[in-house]
């Protein structure tokens, strides 16, 4: 069946026109609406197209169509250029070209819509320009960056956000924020943010710092916003107003401050009440640690090696009632190595396997007595705490005996004498015939 167009005046499929191979037939379209746009587009009056009536492709513009690949061998279709092209109208094209009727009733053509935000990886990367850009808008006028603190002061002094009651202040070295009231007629200042030169901050409340790691989500660092102080201030503020605000780890520093303080007060004839004191600080801090993260001093390992060799019944349950922060008995194992008071040494056994392992010559050895070294912990042993200097501190260096081979890269560490020598190293060659472990 030959195709011939239903447009007003067009001879496309008709034999008078000649060669018309370059155009293609389209018929109307099975959707009401389209259907209905095609009709009210072509100029006949009271048209009423049937199942075959067909419009050419002289009565839409370039851009109604697409280029299709319809070759259905997957081979040769990835082969692109081996396989030909086929041209389809897009489903929503209308006809708007008819040159054979009047000016009028051929629509001009509008402006083809770019395709370069088509796709939604490009309307998201516009959408994240545009926030972006909002960002910056918003954050130009918040900045402190390029400020003095003069001017930081005077733009808080403009902020309309900032708390009820808060006074603005500049000094030569800060910038001042704090609230203050009135007990019996006499100001007292209840709570301040002081934003030092460098951008860092120093928050208290009620005469007490305020750690760092309590307005952390707010502020990490220096100070880069005008919105960061005022989100603060309104954070002490309500701590202020409302106890049930603040978090434990709050009051527990504000409780190791004032302990803190009474314990710099205390004389040096006080040294048992400074112990007390230093105990209960020592356990509200180990209270706000995780179980893993934290660190017993030496004095609190000592005290709890003493009570788990006293009874090691009454340790396990200070453990399990969970009242005292205490290291488990797994920890005190690995701070606690028993020596042998015998010889001051354990590896008698590990030296006489080495020997065996020595020809004659890496045998001459010398003998050093020397200063080392080593991690800082303390030992129990038969009822005596090693590991401790005169001054309670944890040493970080013994004196040793060690040998080291003339010959070759061998050296051990033989033994561990409690005598402190005043020299530093003393050296002393000997000839190991047969071997034997010093002990003295």
């Amino acid at each position: 069946m030959v195709n011939k167009c239903s447009a007003v005046g067009c001879k496309s499929g008709y034999a008078s026109n000649g060669d018309d191979s370059h155009v293609t037939f389209h018929t109307f379209p099975q959707d009401a609406e389209l259907r209905e746009k095609w009709i009210r587009a072509i100029p006949r009056k009271d048209f009423v197209p049937s199942t075959y009536s067909c419009l050419c492709s002289l009565h839409f513009q370039p851009w109604n169509f697409v280029d299709v690949r319809t070759d259905s061998n997957k081979s040769r279709l990835q082969n692109k250029s081996s396989t030909p092209l086929r041209r389809r109208l897009k489903p929503d094209a209308v006809p708007s070209i008819f040159p054979n009727t009047p000016a009028y009733f051929t629509k001009t053509p509008g402006v083809q819509r770019s395709t370069t935000k088509a796709t939604s990886s490009s309307r998201h990367a516009e959408e994240c320009r545009r926030l972006e850009e909002l960002e910056e808008s918003f954050t130009a006028d918040d900045s402190l960056s390029e400020l003095s603190l003069a001017e930081i002061a005077d733009k808080l002094k403009a902020q309309s956000t900032v708390p009820q009651g808060f006074i603005v202040t500049a000094t030569d070295e800060s910038v001042l924020m704090y609230l203050f009231r009135m007990t019996n007629d006499i100001p007292q200042v209840v709570t301040s943010v002081t934003l030092k030169s460098d951008m860092t901050l120093v928050c208290s409340l009620n005469d007490k710092a305020v750690p760092a790691s309590e307005y952390s989500d707010l502020v990490k660092g220096p100070v880069n916003y005008v919105s960061q102080l005022i989100n603060l201030m309104a954070r002490l503020k309500s701590w202020l107003t409302d106890s049930s605000s603040r978090s434990l780890s709050l009051d527990i520093h504000s409780a190791i401050n004032v302990l803190q303080t009474a314990t710099d007060n205390l004389a040096d004839t006080d040294c048992d009440e400074c112990r007390k004191i230093s105990f209960v600080i020592e356990q509200l801090r180990l209270t706000v640690k995780r179980h893993y993260g934290r660190h017993y001093s030496p004095q609190l390992t000592i005290f709890a090696f003493m009570i788990h060799s006293a009874s090691s019944a009454a340790y396990n349950l200070l453990l399990e009632e969970n009242i005292l922060c205490l290291p488990s008995v797994s920890t005190l194992k690995k701070v606690t190595r028993r020596l042998n008071t015998a010889t001051s040494m354990d590896n008698t056994a590990y030296l006489n396997m080495r020997v065996t392992k020595m020809n004659e010559l890496d045998r001459t050895v010398i003998l050093i007595i020397d200063e080392i070294y080593v991690a800082k912990r303390v030992e129990y042993s038969s009822g005596e705490v090693q590991g401790l200097t005169a001054d309670r501190n944890v040493a970080s260096t013994l004196l040793c005996f060690m040998i080291k081979s003339l010959v070759s890269k061998y050296k051990d560490i033989v033994a561990m004498p409690t005598i402190h020598y005043s020299a530093r190293s003393s050296w002393l060659s000997v000839r190991l015939s047969k071997w034997a472990c010093p002990t003295t």
